[in-house]
């Protein structure tokens, strides 16, 4: 199996990994949530306790120190160098379980379900999109952080609930005018031209079978060699052609010239943001780490202004969406019976 192309997929997603479903616990189980436990806090040396309660439901400590463990990305932090702090990551992680538990019973206020058939569905559809086999996928799912495909499906279920959710009371607000998308676009495409840009890059790539390891060490030889390059040790064209690991090596990095739409995203938006030969910081995609650099830029035609408009538009739907569902969150809060404790 292409373990290598499944690991980059994963790591390629950001934090996508969730702690495998927990029955909630009774706010009636506070004071026994306070005596020692045996478990994941009392090996740490730590007693169980309950940090918030959501209506009738408590999250403990637990719990939360189980969602931050599965949201950790060890490669992403190999590339950044620190890991987030411990504090930071805990406290992501009980707002992402306040939420969770907040949305899932909106989910049973209004009576929606995710049956069998539809979990069976978005599985088959993960699977057809990624080309993998049933093996492929029982690999991603213990990537994902899940002990098996039954605690993957679980936590399918609850997606597919949150998302009805979301569709019908976060979705149904968002609202995008044609006149607020012709601004944009004029903004972004003056004169219908569209910025392109020079790209060279120092590209890393994950070979075949590699495992977890192996993908670790090479994100931390392509931290090295940012450094090289952004301290100017060598010329960027010379490290590329020693340690590159494409066609563009021989070239000395130059991957030719790009407008936005023809890049993954992690490197578009890096490309982008870069200024005139600037060296950018290792930038991770589906197949590999990348040192990017962009040596010129210049205004082109717009090649196709409709499906330009269409990026547009729905780049800032994206955009209403997550601060609406910022807004969601928080009134449910208001609403849901919030009690938080000090972690």
């Amino acid at each position: 199996m292409r373990i290598a192309a499944i690991s980059l997929v994963l790591l390629a997603l950001g934090s996508v990994g969730e702690a495998r479903a927990q029955a909630p616990v009774s706010a009636k189980a506070v004071e026994g949530a306070m005596k020692p436990v045996e478990g994941a806090a009392k090996a740490v040396g730590e007693v169980d306790r309950i940090v918030a309660s959501v209506g009738t439901e408590a999250i403990t400590l637990s719990e939360v120190r189980s969602r931050s463990k599965s949201a950790r990305n060890p490669v992403a932090e190999a590339v950044a160098g620190e890991p987030t702090g411990i504090g930071d990551s805990l406290k992501a992680a009980l707002d992402d379980l306040v939420a969770e538990r907040l949305v899932l019973a909106e989910a049973r206020k209004l009576g929606l379900e995710a049956s069998d058939a539809d979990v069976d569905k978005h599985i088959a559809g993960i699977r057809e999109q990624n080309s993998w086999s049933e093996d492929d996928f029982a690999s991603a799912v213990k990537m994902l952080g899940f002990g098996d495909a039954k605690g993957y499906r679980e936590h399918a279920r609850r997606e597919l609930l949150k998302s009805q959710v979301l569709r019908a009371k976060v979705g149904s607000k968002v609202r995008i005018t044609d006149r607020e998308v012709d601004e944009e676009f004029v903004r972004r495409h003056p004169d219908n031209t569209d910025e392109e840009v020079h790209l060279w890059h120092i590209a890393l790539l994950v070979p075949e079978q590699a495992t977890v390891d192996q993908v670790d060490a090479l994100a931390r030889k392509a931290k090295v060699v940012h450094a090289s390059a952004a301290a100017g040790t060598k010329s960027f064209e010379d490290l590329a052609k020693e340690f590159g690991m494409d066609g563009s090596a021989a070239r000395g990095g130059d991957v030719g010239w790009f407008t936005r739409g023809k890049l993954q995203a992690s490197l578009e938006n890096m490309a982008f943001s870069l200024r005139d030969n600037e060296i950018s910081s290792v930038v991770q995609s589906s197949v590999g780490f990348h040192v990017l650099r962009v040596t010129e830029r210049r205004r082109v035609p717009l090649v196709d202004a409709d499906e330009a408009k269409r990026r547009v538009k729905f780049e800032m739907s994206e955009a209403a969406f997550a601060r609406l569902y910022v807004e969601y969150v928080k009134e449910l809060k208001a609403s849901g019976r919030v009690i938080m404790r000090p972690l």
